[in-house]
């Protein structure tokens, strides 16, 4: 009886072990979830084009910029309309980037590792969308946007400036 008793106790000690070990033991994949979900992660329509999205941030005056494989962190960027922020890009990728907004005259290609700063003009309304000339395709592109106006999704409407190049 007094076996039964210890097998039942062990198995339970067991059963609370693998249930900790999924919340904790694998904590930097939960971690890695949580956080991405907070800042963006998956994918998101800027003026009807798909971006890997990596979150949106307010900002005025100077901002890093994360350049990695494939996505700009923050992936939105919102300032007060008029706006001049000064954009601290750096390439954390395996590979060069750019960071390009047509509207604006701004092409920097950055070698991986590299870093750069841009003064960039947030509209006066709506959005200007940035990109990697490289990487475009892949989803690597972004906007500044007016703070709150909420319109970052859908086809642009009009809220895009694109600098006549379809994007």
């Amino acid at each position: 009886m007094k076996r039964g008793v210890v097998i039942v106790v062990f198995g339970l000690l067991l059963l609370a072990a693998a249930g900790c070990g999924g919340k904790y033991g694998s904590s930097s994949k939960s971690q890695s979830s949580t956080t991405k979900s907070s800042s963006g992660g998956g994918q998101k329509s800027i003026a009807g084009v798909n971006v890997n999205d990596h979150g949106t941030k307010s900002v005025s005056g100077k901002t890093a910029v994360v350049l990695g494989d494939y996505y700009f962190k923050p992936t939105v960027i919102e300032a007060k309309p008029g706006a001049k922020i000064t954009l601290q890009l750096k390439n954390e990728g395996q590979v060069a980037h750019t960071f390009t907004i047509d509207a604006q005259g701004i092409d920097k290609n950055l070698d991986p590792g590299a870093k750069a700063t841009v003064t960039v003009t947030v509209p006066k309304t709506g959005a200007v969308s940035f990109y990697c000339r490289y990487h475009r395709s892949s989803g690597m592109a972004g906007a500044l946007a007016v703070a709150g106006s909420g319109g970052m999704t859908g086809t642009g409407g009009g809220t895009t400036t694109n600098g006549g190049n379809g994007y």
